[in-house]
């Protein structure tokens, strides 16, 4: 692995936290996302403003690049429209593996996300199990691992998959509204709190993505999942983030026809 790299989506959650990660372990860091960094990325880190759709600056922001990983996607925006997570998550994609390919990247690490499995009756799911998305963005996470596989085996590219389950950690928006509604005794159940997590800490994925790119040529076209020690219920998790709030676990519980008749109102 030479030590210039690509990260792409690097404004999210994981992606702020990786750029950084990575130029501190002493790579050369190139950044991009389409909006600009919430904070500053740091030193070694050469952040640029360029939509993953647009040809011409990746492939500018390819040149010379050893290792892509691909974290950009469409996924909490409530509003996005199935085109729009069709051109982010399916043919941004396959776009970003043939430029990948013409720059002559030796690797690309594609982010996708353990959703692709929907729901996954016996837990926890191993990477070759049946795929059952149910929602856009997990539909379309899917359908860009199908083509981001099919461009990679034309182009001849060196591609590997990567599923991070429920990622937490400092700067994550979904680890600080929990926090904040517990801490505000604001926290309530939709429906009997039983539906799974599989958390994974926000250091430990880093180093798994770091991982993924530095093994050898044997991983080429796999997948692999990222998860934490061990899964749970969604009233077990949060449960654990009251005791170490110091706060009463929440006991509310609402049906799930009315939280998500509520939450949808929110949004709007």
């Amino acid at each position: 692995m030479t030590r210039r790299v690509l990260v792409t989506g690097a404004g999210g959650f994981v992606g702020s936290h990786f750029a950084p990660y990575l130029a501190g372990r002493g790579f050369e860091v190139r950044a991009i996302d389409v909006q600009p960094p919430a904070r500053p990325p740091g030193s070694g880190v050469d952040f640029r403003v360029q939509d993953i759709r647009e040809p011409r600056g990746l492939a500018d922001a390819l040149d010379g690049v050893d290792t892509v990983f691909n974290l950009a996607s469409v996924h909490l925006d409530v509003h996005a429209t199935p085109e729009q997570f069709e051109s982010v998550n399916i043919k941004a994609l396959e776009q970003l593996i043939e430029l990948s390919a013409a720059a002559h990247v030796r690797r690309v690490v594609q982010v996708s996300s353990v959703g692709v499995y929907g729901h996954v009756a016996h837990p926890p799911a191993a990477e070759d199990a049946p795929l059952n998305p149910e929602n856009e963005y997990e539909r379309t996470k899917a359908a860009g691992e199908r083509a981001a596989q099919a461009a990679a085996r034309r182009m001849g590219l060196d591609l590997v998959i990567v599923r991070p389950s429920w990622v937490y950690g400092v700067g994550c928006p979904r680890t600080a509204k929990l926090i904040r509604s517990l801490r505000k005794r604001q926290f309530f159940f939709i429906g009997r709190g039983n539906n799974l997590r599989h958390p994974v800490y926000i250091d430990d994925t880093l180093a798994a993505l770091e991982l993924a790119a530095a093994a050898g040529p044997e991983v080429a076209g796999r997948t692999f999942n990222i998860a934490g020690p061990r899964w749970m219920t969604v009233a077990e998790m949060v449960g654990e983030f009251a005791r170490a709030l110091g706060v009463p676990p929440p006991a509310l519980h609402i049906p799930r026809w009315l939280g998500l008749t509520v939450g949808w109102t929110a949004e709007q």
